[in-house]
């Protein structure tokens, strides 16, 4: 009977749950798999020795910073990533609810106990986010817990200060909340509502006794309290006054506000503990609780959801796929994204991989040079710029960009597992052994990552590295033309080379582009583009059929851009931009006579309809 009673007073509680241990396994395991668990596992890089784990210590908080970094590097496995985040998320329940226990607060509600884990999982996707953010609240929630216990001790006012201190040490800038609590915990205790407070400002215990007694203790343990911290960041912390307050807490982050997803999740748990103090009178019948919890829980989840971002989710998997070579996959995924540089770069990276670029690049919108060449903005378009160049066997450039990402990369974490990959593999192509064991020995005091420089050696397939003069990028296209120069049988710079002019229009350059270096390749026909090009560049110079003879089209061709021709000089009305869209969408006139993005023409050309 007793067991039957817990099950019938616990059953709401325990749906909820496994529901939202559901939601929390979906939204990790397969809504955000690659922002949330590869690409955090990519971007830090956690070493067994004592170095390392000093670096941490130098910063407030930095034992659990470094406790988060030893978990992260677990997320290399999918599954062990989802379930470690289930952990957390659990954690941060149980921790709440025992918070709240302690306030007699929202004793009766299946779900408000889940709100402060929930707002922490679109901050999970944020680029900047660090589990460490999440497991500090836990901990500062525990602190809380801690505090109170010591409360009861006869030498609280030495306890307090030095185990806020502590607190402080462990946790950085979230000891603030173990302290909010706790002030608010003394002056509401459980089931003392926040009209009911007390005249010395703090509330009575039981037995009508105040534990802290004359406001003389009182400021005194506050004031060693907050002396405490202060004089450890003094003598032992190496940053500033500032970033010793907001150490491991949301606003560390440059781009931080109030009320971002990251802040809401902090803010959460003393906010609605005030929340639940001051309506604590207030009663409701169990439907009327039971109809809010699910009001709250479904506008809570609806926001959420609303906060993915399939693009970046889209982007991470293409770099993913890139580094392990799944170049069908990355032309794959562009079909679900946007148009944007970086999709448009990474599939025009896949398409030259895969032999296609001369064939089908314009079947995919493009938005001119910008989707070839990445411009380096954050440590994220760095990485992804260094591939291309990687692919292409142009290691300085690649080296470059890798180095550009880490140190764009936030705080202590700039060797991270991306970049010191992409280091090792330059130094092998480039035949330098002692960069190469440099990085190998950095890589083997990595735990999943020991052994790389070996699994490398004996399977890897390496490009070709070129071979440059001056290795400066100024004017992109001079600089593709003297490294076709210099290694005339490197057919993806002669196809990037091309693209570059066909992007832009610049027709005169494409031609001799193509006169120069064309014949250099192993093409058994003139791929589809050029072939386009061709044909719009006869149109433009209006020569004769004798052009034919140097540059043999197909008649089905020629027929085919005859039509469009046709059609563009008439008049120009719904129906005939459906039929151009629906027949030449995937041809480079289209691209030419309808662009995304306004390209530089050339004055000589605006004579013509092209």
């Amino acid at each position: 009977m007793n067991i039957f009673s817990f099950y019938k007073k616990n059953i709401q509680t325990s749906v909820a749950f496994f529901l939202f241990s559901g939601f929390v396994v979906w939204w990790y395991g397969f809504l955000n798999p690659y922002t949330a668990i590869y690409y955090r596992e990519q971007s830090q890089m956690f070493l067994f020795d004592g170095e390392y784990f000093l670096q941490y210590l130098r910063l407030p908080g930095g034992v659990t910073a470094y406790f988060a970094s030893f978990l992260i590097q677990f997320f290399c496995f999918r599954w062990a990533g989802t379930l470690i985040y289930l952990c957390i998320f659990w954690c941060f329940y149980f921790a709440t609810k025992a918070t709240w226990k302690k306030f007699a607060l929202f004793e009766n509600s299946f779900f408000i106990a889940f709100i402060p884990a929930l707002l922490f999982l679109p901050a999970s996707i944020n680029m900047l986010f660090d589990p460490a953010d999440e497991i500090g609240v836990i901990l500062a929630l525990v602190g809380f817990i801690a505090l109170t216990k010591l409360s009861k001790n006869k030498f609280f006012y030495l306890l307090i200060p030095l185990s806020f201190t502590a607190l402080y040490m462990l946790i950085g800038g979230n000891a603030t909340i173990s302290a909010g609590l706790f002030a608010v915990w003394r002056a509401f205790p459980a089931g003392k509502p926040l009209c009911g407070r007390g005249k010395a400002g703090f509330a009575r215990e039981e037995g009508g006794i105040n534990p802290l007694g004359k406001w003389g203790k009182n400021g005194g343990v506050v004031l060693l309290s907050l002396l405490g911290p202060v004089v450890v960041w003094y003598f032992f912390y190496m940053v500033s006054f500032k970033a010793g307050c907001f150490s491991l807490t949301p606003f560390r982050y440059p781009d931080s506000t109030l009320f971002d997803a990251r802040s809401m999740g902090w803010w959460s748990v003393i906010i609605l503990t005030i929340i639940g103090i001051a309506f604590q009178k207030i009663k409701t019948g169990k439907k009327l609780r039971f109809i809010i919890n699910i009001g709250l829980a479904a506008l809570l989840l609806f926001w959420i959801v609303k906060q993915f971002k399939p693009d970046f989710e889209n982007s991470v998997k293409m770099v993913f796929d890139g580094e392990n070579q799944r170049w069908d996959e990355i032309i794959e995924t562009r079909k679900k994204s946007s148009v944007n540089p970086l999709s448009c770069y990474y599939t025009n990276l896949a398409l030259q991989q895969t032999g296609q670029m001369a064939e089908k690049m314009f079947h995919h919108d493009q938005i001119g040079t910008p989707g070839l060449f990445l411009e380096m903005k954050d440590h994220f378009s760095c990485y992804a710029r260094s591939e291309l160049f990687f692919q292409l066997g142009w290691t300085n450039p690649a080296i470059h960009s890798a180095y550009e990402s880490m140190s764009g990369y936030t705080f202590i974490k700039e060797a991270n597992i991306l970049n010191m990959k992409r280091l090792y593999d330059c130094a092998v192509m480039q035949r330098n052994s002692a960069l190469s064991m440099k990085y190998g020995q950095i890589l083997s005091r990595s735990l999943f990552y020991r052994n790389y420089a070996k699994q490398r050696a004996t399977s890897a397939d390496y490009p070709p590295a070129l071979k440059m003069e001056n290795s400066l990028i100024r004017n992109m296209p001079d600089v593709l033309e003297a490294l076709l120069e210099e290694n005339n049988t490197n057919q993806g710079v002669f196809e990037y080379l091309m693209a570059w002019y066909l992007l832009e229009r610049d027709f005169d350059h494409a031609k001799q582009c193509f006169d120069r270096y064309f014949a250099s390749f192993s093409y058994t026909h003139i791929p589809t583009h050029y072939a386009e090009f061709l044909l719009l560049y006869k149109r433009i110079k209006q020569l004769d059929d004798s052009f034919y003879d140097r540059y043999p089209i197909s008649r089905e061709l020629q027929e085919r851009f005859d039509m469009m021709d046709t059609l563009i000089q008439a008049r120009m009305d719904k129906m005939v931009e459906q039929t151009l869209e629906s027949r030449f969408k995937q041809t480079y006139w289209f691209y030419v006579r309808f662009p995304l993005v306004q390209v530089q023409k050339n004055q000589k050309d605006e004579n013509y309809i092209y």
